[in-house]
């Protein structure tokens, strides 16, 4: 009868520990991953070196002869060089405050994909928030497994998606000038945002002055007064509920990023025209998955809204102009926005509530927030596109997990999928503490075993 016990006792051990495997990333306990920035410097220099190592390989007898005035780009970021799309951070905006392609030190650092920033004391109140893009590349939609057969051992270079082609008409009666043709390309990349809280002791303490300077708009912490300082907080430590409520990440995305013009003695190859067809959220994480508050108006399957302009300000009318100046530079502008070819435009990633939460029994519970989006951009493209992203040397980006995991007491109540998982859990434990008391206690064992 012993043995039964013990075998008992061993299978439901077994299943136990089955379900706390199973569950383990959700119920964790999770803690922020400092590597998380060392990783994107080190990505940015490692896909940096294998574009020039391409470059150098390419012998002189390859050179070409290009329009110079045409290939010169005047951006003061440049993301890459090779033809196609590009995507980079326009700026940040927190309320009505606009942070630009600038730095703001020691508020804001840009990085043309990215930025890093803490619009308030550096080591209380919001904590620091991170925004990085990744590079736009070549997508093709998954295929079926009779598909890939079919098309196995064939030449897997990017193709369009779809190839459409239109007749031209070039008078009322009809007369057939030319078809043009079109193609729709498929490009993805994605965009990672991170809440940074600073939960380190500061080696130097900050002077009671500072902290008690009233300098930072109240509705930055939902605070009716006009202004606050750091003292005023109820909690003034970073990773104690502070959350941004009106925060937008302003995206830039051109089409046509790298103006070649190829003319060589034998053939010419103008650069071709691009234009973004839509951006669509084809994927979207949270975390913690299981501690899900982070509002957004981008999510999976949305087509996010298409900007002229990065912010409400830009190219803002100056109030000295009169009525019919404004009134031709509005028509300008309209003119120039019916046309989609070769145009940037600007997509906004809005939260009302991303930053540091503090929960569970006398706030024990600590934890920052993060967002990945995967993007798809189908793009329309009408020429010759020939030179494109490598993408059978770039790596595909893998953005660090926010946090690193460890064991926690709700893992030892794994949900198994189950609604009533937990009870489930409960009622396993109680069985095997019955079954080790019996196993431990031979007279115990005996009395239950006649009782029964």
């Amino acid at each position: 009868m012993k043995n039964k016990v013990l075998i008992g006792i061993i299978v439901i051990a077994a299943v136990w520990i089955v379900g706390i495997v199973i569950d383990f990333d959700e119920l964790a306990n999770k803690k922020l991953n400092p590597e998380y920035q060392e990783y994107i410097k080190q990505y940015k220099a490692e896909t940096e070196k294998k574009y020039n190592d391409i470059i150098n390989q390419v012998h002189q007898e390859y050179a070409i002869q290009f329009d110079e005035q045409k290939s010169i780009r005047v951006d003061d970021c440049i993301g890459s060089n090779f033809e196609g799309a590009e995507v980079k951070l326009a700026g940040v905006q927190i309320h009505n405050k606009i942070f630009r392609k600038k730095d703001e030190k020691p508020y804001y650092s840009y990085f043309c994909n990215g930025a890093k920033l803490d619009p308030d004391h550096p080591m209380y109140g919001l904590p620091d928030i991170e925004i990085s893009i990744g590079p736009v590349s070549y997508y093709e939609p998954e295929k079926s497994a009779i598909e890939s057969l079919i098309k196995l051992g064939v030449d897997n270079k990017p193709k369009p998606y779809k190839i459409y082609k239109k007749r031209l008409i070039v008078d009322s009666l009809g007369v057939q000038n030319k078809f043009i043709e079109m193609q729709l390309w498929l490009t993805t990349f994605k965009v990672n945002i991170t809440v940074i809280a600073d939960r380190e002791k500061p080696q130097v303490t900050p002077d009671e002055e500072s902290l008690n300077k009233k300098i930072y708009p109240g509705y930055w912490y939902k605070d009716s007064r006009r202004f606050v300082s750091m003292n005023d907080l109820k909690h003034k430590e970073e990773y104690k509920n502070h959350q941004y409520s009106d925060i937008s990440f302003v995206l830039e995305i051109n089409p046509n990023a790298s103006p070649w013009y190829i003319k060589t003695q034998n053939a010419q190859n103008e650069k071709p025209d691009i234009a973004v067809g839509a951006v669509f959220c084809d994927q979207l994480i949270k975390h913690p998955k299981d501690e899900n508050n982070i509002h957004l108006q981008t999510y999976k399957g949305m087509a996010a809204p298409l900007y002229h302009k990065a912010f409400e300000d830009d190219n803002a009318i100056s109030d000295d102009l009169d009525e019919s100046m404004q009134n031709i530079l509005e028509d300008l502008e309209n003119i120039k926005n019916e046309n989609i070819w070769n145009k940037d435009y600007f997509v906004k990633l809005y939260s009302a509530n991303i930053g540091s939460r503090q929960t569970g029994f006398l706030g024990t519970k600590k934890f920052d927030e993060q967002v990945e989006y995967t993007f798809l951009m189908p793009l329309f493209v009408v020429g010759s596109w020939d030179i494109q992203i490598p993408s059978e040397i770039l790596p595909e980006m893998e953005v660090p997990k926010a946090y690193y995991k460890s064991l926690s007491i709700k893992n030892l109540l794994p949900k198994w999928g189950l609604g009533f998982g937990k009870w489930l859990s409960s009622g396993l434990i109680i069985v095997l503490v019955i079954l080790v008391l019996l196993y431990l206690s031979p007279s115990l064992l005996a009395k239950f075993f006649k009782l029964k």
